[in-house]
């Protein structure tokens, strides 16, 4: 099972989720076995591991994160996610955030961005120091108790102000990732995701847009209906793998959303007047 989040915890009304305006924080506990996850993510995301270890493995790279130490990931990652036990507990907390916090966040501390890289992935030990750690513990303090929200994002955003304190030139690549990114964020999480999309509801769930503002946005940008928009992508996706892979056509069905054969077949036919079989075979 692939777990896409903030969605999951948000659609399954996960008791320990704390949603403040568009920021969801979520404390972690787990007294289970190890395990290793897929995960998709659909906001940005900051993780605090308080006991335990944590293993991200990306396409590219494979990052462990001990206790103490606070990783921040960009919206949009696909990734493989190894939780170890440490004295039967892991224990975390997550602030998953949009990009309009990112902004707001800017403009309030008047944060100049100076940097031309790009950073998608990235941690750093807070532990050793005492201010860094006392806020975390405040945070802690205020997750458990269920404060004020307002006081909540404060304390949020003096996380992120410790972060840029230790570590200036890492979390300046980080926001100059999403402020070169948002523009198009929509769009490259739909063409992300597309094997999991199987309605409009589905689009609104994943981009965290009522459907009213994706059609808006879909219209604007392509011209096109939600539901068309996903359609011809999943064809498009289709041809894709119909030309370059020898995956079988049920195989590609399920790569591209599709609950059945026949109903690819019958989808596939509509757009391009051809089946998928008799696509292949004229190459």
């Amino acid at each position: 099972m692939t777990y896409v989040v903030p969605n999951y915890f948000k659609e399954n009304n996960y008791k320990n989720l704390i949603q403040i305006d568009d920021i969801y924080c979520l404390k972690y506990i787990t007294k289970f076995k190890n395990d290793l996850v897929e995960v998709r993510t659909t906001m940005h995301s900051l993780v605090v591991l308080l006991q335990g270890k944590k293993i991200v493995h990306l396409k590219n790279e494979n990052l462990q994160i001990n206790t103490n130490e606070i990783t921040l990931l960009t919206q949009n990652n696909y990734y493989m996610s190894e939780r170890i036990i440490n004295n039967k507990q892991y224990k975390s907390f997550v602030i998953y955030f949009d990009d309009k916090f990112i902004f707001d966040f800017i403009k309030k501390y008047n944060i100049d961005i100076c940097s031309k890289n790009d950073l998608e992935l990235f941690k750093l030990t807070y532990k050793d120091d005492e201010n860094f750690d006392n806020t975390i513990k405040s945070f802690q303090n205020y997750i458990d108790t269920k404060l004020n929200t307002n006081l909540l994002k404060l304390k949020i955003q003096e996380i992120f102000l410790h972060i840029l304190r230790v570590n200036k030139i890492q979390m300046n690549d980080f926001l100059n990732t999403i402020l070169k990114t948002s523009k198009d964020r929509i769009s490259f999480i739909l063409e992300s995701n597309i094997d999991i999309l199987k309605s409009v509801d589905d689009m609104c769930s994943i981009t965290n847009q009522s459907q009213a503002q994706l059609r808006r946005y879909i219209k604007n940008k392509y011209n096109k209906t939600p539901k068309v928009y996903l359609d011809e992508k999943r064809v498009q996706k289709a041809k894709i793998l119909l030309s370059n892979t020898q995956n079988t056509i049920s195989d590609i069905s399920t790569s591209c959303g599709y609950s059945t054969t026949s109903w690819f077949i019958s989808q596939f036919k509509k757009y391009t007047n051809t089946t998928p079989k008799d696509f292949r075979y004229n190459l």
